[in-house]
């Protein structure tokens, strides 16, 4: 499709009225009212505004935030990443919308929950064309559009191409999707390393993802061996392949769930960790690229990832559940020229990353937009007290979260079991403050604050969901996956 043809599209649609999106339109105004979500309504605030700033979001899929040396992790994963942090805004405590890819990756690029986007199953669901991406919308702004992913639950065919003038959705690990993206952006965009620093580039929306941290989690040396000095060697036959996880993580769902013997756990958790030292060394090299290019300078990059990975922490390993260690996720962003390390430490969500970018770049967010803007917190603004982080899915009960700045409560809607946790204090939520008779961690007859906080984020749980639902445009697959993506969903551990 033509970047003309492109823009003609997203603007057609920005200006409709469909009925579906002034229903969600009007969900999500009363919602803002209700202090639950926020709609693209500009306020008279100071925000951090870049007019027409080039967009470049890295995305690593299956990035869990505590295991990165710039959110407190002790293994030297992430030098360059790290590096990277000490000129951006890091937010401390950002929570995806789902612990899988589809959902994840859908909230990320359209600022809408699961719920109202519907992309919930790969082999199921498709993107809707009703749903507005960020890259349509900056399409319709005379941005050019072009996104290098890594197949799999990123195929064109869930959707998720829409507004992209370029979408190369080949399976082909960081170190060569980051090398087609360069390449765009000098012969698409006629960028070069010895440019004068005084040509401002076009405004351009650039997307490069990768599964170079999932599993398998079959690295190359130095990588797959770099964390493994000192460690209890695994039980005969342990490689942590998908087939052995797999195992466990459905075992979860039987009368008789297994674990993974400590040896090996940490065995798996080296080679994940290895996994993300050479997704680090990769991007190192990228970034220096990007700035031989003069675009650390000028453009706006944002590093994210749309879920983590558990480690039996709660039982299960890879990423199904909703707790901290899947859900939690990092998220840097570097304005042009970078900043001073800023931490961020109030909940924000997935679903903001499309408004904040829109309203930094100055483009109306539209008002459909379930996620809120954070350029106005970023440009010194205090946060919104009663701000909330929701998340939701599926699977062991449909299940759902909320978060405050202080609490977090996990409910299973099937049988209405509710764990509450400070997660601040305790990341990896291993006391819940609703426990009965279960040691430290749970909650005593005299400490009603937790519980009494617990009725209130349940009440405030139902009316999000009772509004994200309403403005539902979930689409069902009308064909078959072509065997190549069900080929890569395969060797990624997600189909039979």
């Amino acid at each position: 499709m033509s970047e003309s043809t492109l823009s003609r599209r997203a603007s057609d649609r920005l200006g409709g009225s469909s009925r579906c999106w002034l229903a969600r339109a009007l969900i999500a105004a009363i919602a803002s009212c209700a202090g639950l979500l926020a709609c693209g309504t500009p306020v008279a605030e100071p925000a951090l505004r870049f007019a027409a700033a080039p967009i470049i979001i890295v995305d690593i899929d299956t990035l869990r935030a505590d295991h990165l040396g710039c959110y407190g992790y002790s293994r030297p994963t992430s030098p360059n990443i790290d590096r990277f942090a000490e000129s951006s805004f890091r937010f401390d405590w950002a929570f995806s919308q789902g612990p899988n890819t589809p959902p994840s990756q859908a909230s990320l690029l359209t600022g809408l929950y699961p719920t109202t986007h519907g992309l919930i199953n790969a082999k199921e669901d498709r993107l809707s064309d009703q749903v507005l991406t960020l890259a349509e919308v900056l399409a319709a702004n005379g941005y050019r559009t072009a996104a290098f992913v890594d197949g799999g639950n990123m195929s064109a065919h869930l959707g998720l191409a829409q507004g992209f003038g370029v979408y190369d959705d080949r399976k082909l690990g960081l170190a060569a999707i980051q090398e087609n993206a360069l390449s765009w952006l000098r012969d698409g965009l006629g960028l070069r390393e010895d440019s004068s620093a005084s040509a401002a580039p076009p405004p351009f929306l650039l997307l490069v993802h990768t599964y170079d941290v999932h599993t398998p989690y079959a690295e190359p040396p130095p990588f797959g061996t770099m964390f493994l000095d000192g460690l209890e060697p695994p039980t005969p036959g342990f490689t942590a392949s998908n087939a052995q996880l797999e195992e466990v993580r459905l075992s979860v769902w039987t009368e008789e769930p297994r674990r993974l013997p400590e040896n090996d756990l940490r065995w798996a958790e080296a080679l994940y960790d290895g996994g993300i030292r050479q997704t680090d060394e990769n991007l190192g090299r990228f970034f220096a690229q990007l700035d031989a290019l003069g675009l650390l300078d000028r453009a706006i990059v944002v590093l994210i990832s749309d879920h983590g990975e558990e480690f039996q922490e709660h039982g299960s390993v890879l990423h199904e559940k909703l707790y901290a260690t899947v859900t939690r996720i990092p998220w840097l962003l570097r304005p042009p020229g970078g900043v001073e390390e800023r931490v961020i430490g109030h909940p924000v969500e997935g679903v903001d990353l499309m408004p904040t970018l829109l309203e930094m770049v100055g483009v109306e967010v539209p008002g459909a937009v379930q996620g809120r803007s954070l350029s106005r917190l970023l440009a010194g603004g205090d946060p919104d007290p009663g701000d909330l982080a929701f998340g939701e899915s599926p699977w062991f009960g449909h299940r759902r979260f909320v978060a405050d700045s202080e609490y977090r409560l996990l409910l299973a809607r099937t049988t209405g079991e509710m764990e509450l946790f400070r997660y601040r204090e305790d990341p990896l939520e291993q006391h819940d403050l609703l426990a009965r008779g279960r040691g430290e961690g749970g909650l005593g007859g005299e400490d009603a604050a937790p519980r009494e906080r617990a009725r209130w984020l349940r009440g405030a749980l139902r009316d999000w969901h009772q509004m994200v639902s309403a403005a539902s445009v979930s689409e069902s697959r009308a064909t078959p996956l072509p065997e190549d993506v069900v080929r890569q969903l395969e060797a990624l551990g997600y189909v039979d």
